[in-house]
């Protein structure tokens, strides 16, 4: 099997394959995002426009949520005025490792 990291230079790096190959599945996957996006944006629209709240089909079924005021909790101002709470509250959790990958 094909090592994906080699060693050269001194230096730690993707073989030229497999960058290429990330790079372009990332490039994929963003341009289908927005054409995704793109269609539920028109979908959402049409919905509105005429008050559908529900679509059926074989394969899916597109459901309409009307727009509302989500409450968040401010974390950040919480903690810079009651340090002390703030930390009798907050508990640690676990986050597997990952990798994250950005194209240039």
């Amino acid at each position: 099997m094909e090592e994906l990291i080699v060693l050269e230079n001194d230096n730690f790096i993707l073989n030229n394959g497999t960058s290429r190959l990330i790079a372009d599945f990332e490039t994929r996957i963003k341009e289908l995002k927005e054409q995704e996006d793109n269609l539920k944006s028109r979908i959402l629209a049409e919905m509105e426009e005429k008050g559908i709240v529900k679509l059926e089909t074989d394969d899916l079924v597109v459901s309409y949520i009307a727009s509302t005021d989500r409450e968040d909790f401010d974390k950040k101002k919480f903690k810079e005025d009651n340090q002390d709470l703030y930390d009798e509250y907050v508990k640690m959790t676990p986050v597997k490792s990952s990798i994250r990958i950005k194209v240039k």
